[in-house]
């Protein structure tokens, strides 16, 4: 009997082995399979081919017309170079009334946010793997996320994926099922 209970421990450690290396075989390949488009979506090939819902006040009209870029550096608001000499590019330092109207419209959104009846969080700026599969960033946006490897988690791209992940693996009830939630978190 001994002798059986010592084969059946390594057939039940090789028969383990064999199903983890088949799970992740199927998990690689469910995360092959594209999300189907909404029904309600219509099909197109290009711009012409979208159809507008609904438009929300008048369109302005713009005298003077200027790229943003030239915005601001003709009212000073950031200083690109400076960004790209800290960080590199796509880094601004957004400077004086720029960091103002940066905090400005953060705490509008957040507020006119909370005052419709979401829940303000203050979110994890890093998040583990299964969060960032449970959100779809994994494995496929890989390459796009930065990376700290000495523990393995990954700098979020906006605060929907650690309040996303809040409810990851959490089924429910239909009452409940209009969650709101809202949060400002840097962007990586």
């Amino acid at each position: 009997l001994k002798s059986e209970t010592g084969n059946l421990k390594e057939q039940s450690s090789a028969l383990n082995e064999a199903l983890k290396s088949k799970e992740k075989e199927l998990l690689e390949v469910l995360y092959q399979i594209p999300n189907s488009p909404n029904s309600r979506v219509p099909e197109g090939k290009s711009e012409a081919d979208n159809t507008t819902v609904s438009n929300h006040g008048e369109k302005p009209t713009l005298s003077q017309k200027l790229p943003h870029w030239e915005l601001c550096e003709k009212y000073n608001l950031i200083d690109f170079e400076l960004g790209v000499k800290v960080s590199g590019p796509g880094f601004p330092f957004y400077k004086g009334k720029g960091a103002k109207l940066q905090r400005a419209l953060i705490s509008f959104f957040l507020d006119s946010a909370t005052d419709a009846g979401y829940e303000e969080y203050l979110a994890p700026l890093m998040v583990n793997e299964a969060s960032g599969v449970g959100t779809g960033q994994l494995p496929d946006k890989e390459g796009q996320m930065y990376h700290a490897t000495a523990d393995n988690l990954f700098l979020i791209p906006t605060a929907e994926v650690p309040l996303t992940n809040i409810y990851r693996e959490v089924l429910l009830p239909s009452p409940d099922f209009s969650v709101k939630l809202c949060g400002y978190t840097p962007c990586f």
